[in-house]
């Protein structure tokens, strides 16, 4: 899964890039690779810097040894960014 990170994938009607593998916590965290920044929040829910919208999902599904439904969707939609082709 570290090899994607930088990938850019379609996911719920818009493109993302896949930013980080977190094996420890069984997700993979996306970002907007846009330029819109928005006010994130610290571990108490105050707001503490810009930066670009992220969203986590998980690696494993519900079974053992198994991909969670949204990963192998996510997997199955990865594009080539704007400009590279």
């Amino acid at each position: 899964m570290r090899t994607l990170i930088g990938s850019h994938f379609n996911h719920l009607g818009r493109v993302w890039v896949l930013h980080e593998v977190l094996a420890d916590e069984g997700s993979v965290v996306l970002s907007d690779p846009s330029s819109q920044a928005i006010i994130q929040t610290n571990l108490f829910g105050e707001p503490s810097r810009k930066g670009p919208e992220t969203i986590t999902l998980p690696l494993f599904g519900n079974t053992p040894d198994s991909l969670s439904e949204e990963l192998l969707e996510l997997l199955s939609n990865k594009v080539i960014p704007p400009g590279l082709n």
